[in-house]
């Protein structure tokens, strides 16, 4: 009951933002009711399991966005990895300065509180250091809730706004071969430890067959706004059992440092989109410090292309994992 509760508010919110011509609305739209609903009271919930299908739904989707056009895109990655490398530096740089010197927050908080994304791996480290871990658990769960609501509509009064695109619908033999790809090319990544790995194996494991022309199309667009639903439902119920009063001590130091990683993202990225010829929003959408997941969904639900924003996220995620016991170095406990 509590799923289905859960799902029904997410669908209330979703239909809402996507009736009134928000981008990405079903996708926003269930996260902000969803996290209205928690602090009302609501025990709401999102089984990992119902997460799961809904990440292999939308890579099964995804894939078909693995074309010529865009393998041909991949010459321009090193430039703009380079850039993201150091708008990732950037970000975490300055917004330990903020916290530290603004709000006086300890050290090891606002480091840990500055890693744009790795949430898991974030929480990890803090579980083990001298940081306050609801101070650093509620920053990064806010800077993932902001940014999915912030970029739509960001983007949708930027000079390029995202434009509606109406792909064409899979067959039911390819809608077969596309779910038995995904669901293999997700397994294997999950079991693999990678990084949003259901979801981007998923991708990729469809985007393979996309690719070689034994597939063509995406999933039926209510099973599409199912997963987005679900998606955005298990993002707002990350907050269940958060004290409202702790979120609200957190929220002004926390909000600024998310606005000057936005700023520095963006920055970055209109740089890497000047030197590349990419396109703005695509770009940013890849620089921008949040989830692997949360940000590939994200760019699929804008028509944009989630290859180029995954691959991005992926290897800064995989940049920080390995680079995060030099950030954290004296941060543990007894240190």
């Amino acid at each position: 009951m509590r799923v289905a509760e859960t799902l029904a508010i997410g669908v209330a919110g979703g239909g809402l933002l996507e009736l009134a011509g928000m981008p990405a609305g079903w996708l926003c739209g269930s996260m902000i009711a969803v996290i209205v609903a928690v602090f009302a009271g609501r025990p709401l919930k999102v089984p990992d399991r119902l997460r799961s299908v809904a990440f292999i739904l939308l890579g099964a989707s995804m894939g078909a966005v693995l074309s010529p056009e865009m393998l041909g895109k991949l010459e321009k990655w090193p430039l703009s990895i380079i850039l993201l490398a150091l708008s990732v530096i950037a970000t975490m740089v300055v917004g330990t300065q903020y916290l530290v010197r603004r709000h006086n927050w300890d050290s090891a908080s606002a480091r840990l509180s500055s890693v744009p994304g790795a949430l898991s791996a974030v929480l990890a480290i803090a579980s083990d250091s001298r940081g306050d871990l609801m101070r650093i658990t509620v920053s990064q769960t806010l800077r993932q809730i902001v940014l999915v609501s912030l970029v739509p509509v960001l983007l949708l009064v930027s000079p390029a706004p995202p434009e509606k695109v109406h792909a064409a619908l899979a067959g039911p033999g390819d809608i077969f071969l596309m779910l038995a790809a995904a669901c293999a090319g997700g397994l294997a990544c999950a079991r693999l430890r990678i990084p949003g790995g259901l979801l981007l194996g998923a991708l990729l494991g469809s985007g393979i067959l996309h690719a070689t022309g034994m597939v063509s199309g995406v999933l039926p667009g209510a099973a599409l706004i199912a997963a987005y639903v679900i998606v955005g439902s298990a993002i707002g119920a990350r907050l269940r059992g958060t004290d409202p009063m702790a979120i609200v001590a957190v929220l002004r130091p926390a909000m600024g440092s998310i606005a000057a990683a936005i700023v520095i993202a963006a920055i970055f990225a209109a740089l890497a989109s000047f030197l590349t010829g990419l396109p703005f929003n695509e770009v940013w959408l890849a620089f921008a410090p949040g989830g692997v997941e949360a940000m590939t969904v994200l760019a699929f639900a804008l028509n944009l292309d989630p290859g180029f924003v995954s691959g991005h996220h992926l290897i800064r995620l995989v940049g920080l994992m390995l680079l995060s016991p030099l950030w954290t170095a004296g941060l543990r406990r007894g240190d």
